[in-house]
């Protein structure tokens, strides 16, 4: 182990502190603090150059854990809270998430998935000092203000295309998006097993019922879908449900890619979301796909939705028409990650041959810019921002938007 970590574990509950300790044992090693001092937590974290503090919750004490964990983070922004509870809790899971915990556990998880789940959050909060283990998951999800084709086409093609970097590579693409399953139905691929049924087994979660329930395309590439048959109860599924399933999956995949296009914002998109490790945002030039992306873009920061690492990619893009696309990421304040051309004949050949367009027209621009965007993501994006440009205050004015 290159590196010997501490770990500041505030709870009363003796069982998670010996889970706990026992868990992280080869990782680092384990104070245990009283919540009742916010004072001093804050003091054990100076003394031991933590960066990482464990957080219990429950039903009772939820309103006193929360306010803990504000006033902890607003004393430590850089600090990384994982919140522990008893078994998944919708309740517990999304109150922790508001007020800032990074991740959320039970101690149903072996030792060795404590320690993923310990590593991706210092490599995620803490990039630069490649503390990320070699079989690290990475996830990226790709949102839209507006249902259509756009989403499901560009998260359809950034996953056959990572999965086409390396044979190492196992790469899942979770379609969660509106209308249901377009990315199935563009490659003519049939999968009973869907997005619902796994939740329901997450139990059984296992790399046999994945080789054998999954969707499965050629290249190797693995898909999991909402179902398209809307008489399929999803109701009694919680937000907690979800969250535990998305942290199942990461354990088997190499990398996994989220399409979450025109979903709606709730406690579903942000949950999904905070299971990513880089958010990819699909609009076009228009004012009004402008506006609706900013509107997006505001919700996801008013409910803490981490944007640091995530970018923008300019669908349909005409650099002969404004505003370019470098001024359209400069006002909604993402790095431009692509302009991806019309392309229309390409897009139509898609969607009813069967066919993904790095098999029907290997050569086409949109496939290029798509297979360069997988390397550039996988090999590490850029997160500067730029401030807005004047053609955006006009946007602002003309909308209203704030």
């Amino acid at each position: 182990m290159a590196e010997h970590r501490s770990f500041v574990v505030v709870t009363d509950k003796e069982p998670f502190a010996r889970w706990l300790t026992q868990s992280l044992q080869e990782e680092g090693t384990t104070i245990v603090a009283d919540i009742s001092a916010l004072d001093r937590v804050l003091q054990m974290v100076d003394m031991t150059g933590t960066r990482l503090v464990f957080l219990s919750l429950s039903r009772d004490g939820l309103r006193q854990e929360a306010t803990f964990l504000e006033g902890l983070l607003a004393a430590k922004p850089l600090l990384s809270v994982i919140a522990v509870a008893e078994a998944p809790d919708q309740a517990l899971l999304l109150a922790a998430l508001r007020a800032g915990a990074r991740d959320f556990i039970t101690p149903d998880l072996r030792s060795e998935e404590v320690i993923n789940v310990v590593r991706r959050t210092l490599g995620r909060t803490h990039p630069a000092g490649s503390g990320a283990v070699a079989d690290q998951c990475w996830a990226s999800a790709v949102i839209s203000a507006r249902p259509g084709n756009d989403a499901p086409m560009f998260a359809l093609h950034l996953a056959l295309a990572i999965q086409g970097l390396s044979p190492l590579n196992k790469t899942l693409l979770l379609d969660l998006g509106a209308p249901p399953a377009d990315t199935l139905l563009f490659l003519g691929i049939k999968s009973s097993y869907t997005f619902v049924d796994a939740v329901r087994s997450l139990r059984r979660m296992d790399a046999t019922l994945i080789e054998t329930a999954f969707g499965r395309h050629k290249s190797g590439l693995s898909f999991l879908s909402m179902p398209e048959d809307s008489r399929v109860q999803v109701s009694d599924i919680t937000s907690a449900d979800i969250y535990v399933l998305l942290g199942a999956l990461r354990r088997y995949f190499t990398h996994i890619v989220i399409n979450l296009g025109g979903v709606p914002t709730s406690d579903f998109l942000y949950l999904a979301l905070g299971r990513a490790d880089h958010i990819v945002l699909i609009a076009e030039q228009s004012l009004p796909s402008c506006k609706q992306s900013m509107n997006l873009l505001q919700q996801l920061r008013d409910n803490k939705i981490d944007l640091t690492h995530s970018g923008l990619v300019l669908d349909h893009y005409l650099q002969k028409m404004p505003p370019d696309a470098e001024s359209v990421a400069s006002g909604m304040g993402l790095p431009l990650l692509a302009s991806l051309p019309p392309a229309g004949m390409a897009r139509l050949a898609v969607m009813n041959s069967g066919e993904s367009m790095f098999d029907a027209d290997p050569g086409n621009p949109y496939a290029a810019a798509v297979r360069r965007l997988a390397q550039n993501l996988t090999a590490g994006p850029g997160t500067d921002k730029a401030q807005p440009p004047a053609w955006l205050a006009a946007v602002r004015r003309w909308f209203g938007a704030t």
